[in-house]
């Protein structure tokens, strides 16, 4: 009897195991059958950007804006015209045409709102030079994770949801689409800066040579580096906000007496930049350029990296040979005249003043300590004589590099101080006593 029970119960309990998996299976089947299939990778558009001629960007509240393509760029033609921002506009373009849809929400939706979708958070209204020759994308709201963001092309009922991303790379205001640039000359094409600010004024132009020159007058060589940092802040300045479209009372901007002005020439002219006062968040400076009409703000760094001492953009550097790149050095001092020179084993010979050969570990490290001489300061005035320079007490030249290049420093001693300067640059400076003592050992070491 108890064997009995035992069999039915095991009966009972696979009987239950088995409707249940039918239950589940049953259900499963149709909650697939009314979903809604949505091919893989399916393209919102499959349209070519280069078909596209004008965009009109509109916004819930607020203006919309129309973009137009002419020729091979893009303007601003509503609400009013000005010329494009050339990389938004291909963003755009591009994610338009790359764009795929995520899932398909409801294909037949009774209510729109409840999408965001009537009326639209965002539309983006585009013409064609083919098939079809208008389409419309509406943006609705984000989806509840924020994973995405509903969407609809008009005339096709079906509500779908797209990459969030694509809010923010589609949904532009006219001061994202405008051109934004604070210059619009070539930053690394540019041939002179002229600064004046706070009564301070220095001038940096390039050489025959291509290098930066300080022009204090007279013209020495400039810090690369300090040059560099200059550049790097001149290329893709960018507006931060617009203050005014036209010129009109400059002196409420504080252009009466700029805090800053800056003059830029390059092969593309001539453009004049002036910061005036702060702006009311005060992070900010209001600023021009005589080459574009608007009244604009600029970050505060590019205010404080123009004000520079010009002993600040001076090469502290006396030389600017690589110690491996040396092929040649002479040296003039209280010993007389030597010369040194790398033969092809590049093992070093003394051949003027001597005929020797020296260990390259010591022409290596008489080589570095006269790289390493630097400026520490730059003494007020030119006299040369009254620093001993109009008859220096070493000079050394050194050949280097693949065109063979030559510097020479001259060195002068006056009391406890050591002056330089390289022979090239009209105005001398002074190193440090510690940094010369190290180069007169070095020189000990290879006899001299």
């Amino acid at each position: 009897m108890r064997k009995k029970y035992i069999n039915t119960l095991i009966a009972l309990v696979v009987l239950g195991g088995l409707y249940g998996a039918f239950t589940y299976y049953d259900r499963h089947k149709s909650r697939e059958a009314s979903k809604v299939e949505t091919p893989k990778e399916e393209k919102l558009f499959t349209l070519d950007s280069k078909h596209i001629t004008s965009i009109t960007f509109r916004p819930r509240e607020g203006e919309a804006v129309t973009c137009q393509h002419e020729g091979n760029t893009w303007a601003i033609a509503e609400p009013q015209k000005l010329s494009a921002d050339q990389g938004t506009l291909s963003t755009v373009l591009n994610n338009l045409t790359t764009a795929t849809v995520d899932e398909v929400v409801d294909a037949h939706p009774s209510d729109l709102k409840q999408f965001g979708l009537n009326p639209p958070v965002y539309s983006l209204e585009l013409s064609t030079d083919s098939n079809p020759p208008k389409f419309t994308l509406l943006l609705g709201d984000d989806t509840p994770t924020s994973g995405g963001i509903y969407a609809q092309v008009a005339g096709n009922p079906r509500v779908v949801t797209l990459a969030s991303y694509l809010k923010s790379n589609l949904e532009k205001s006219l001061f994202d689409l405008r051109d934004r640039r604070a210059l619009t000359l070539e930053a690394d094409q540019l041939q002179k800066m002229q600064v004046e600010s706070k009564g301070k004024k220095w001038t940096l132009a390039k050489n025959p040579e291509g290098v930066w020159d300080l022009v204090l007058p007279p013209p020495v060589r400039a810090d690369r580096f300090a040059v560099d940092g200059l550049i790097n802040q001149l290329r893709g300045l960018s507006m931060q906000s617009i203050a005014a479209e036209d010129k009109k009372s400059l002196a409420a901007y504080g252009f009466g007496s700029p805090e800053l002005r800056l003059e830029l020439t390059g092969p593309g002219g001539a453009q004049t930049l002036e910061i005036g006062k702060k702006d009311k968040e005060g992070d900010r400076y209001f600023a021009m350029n005589s080459a574009l009409l608007p009244v604009f703000t600029l970050n505060s760094s590019f205010l404080t990296d123009f004000e520079k001492d010009p002993a600040d953009l001076r090469s502290k550097d006396l030389f600017s040979y690589s110690s491996f790149d040396a092929k040649r050095l002479e040296i003039d001092s209280p010993k007389g005249h030597s010369v040194f020179e790398q033969q092809k084993d590049n093992q070093w010979k003394q051949t003027e003043g001597g005929s020797k050969t020296i260990p390259s570990a010591k022409m290596d490290t008489l080589l570095s300590r006269l790289r390493d001489l630097r400026a520490s300061t730059f003494p007020k005035g030119s006299d040369l004589a009254q620093l001993g320079l109009t008859k220096p007490v070493y000079r050394f030249t050194v050949r280097f590099g693949e065109k063979n290049q030559t510097e020479t420093v001259e060195v002068s001693k006056a009391g406890d101080h050591v002056y330089a300067r390289l022979a090239t640059d009209s105005l001398p400076c002074e190193v440090t006593k510690s940094a010369f003592d190290d180069v007169g050992k070095a020189l000990g070491d290879i006899g001299l």
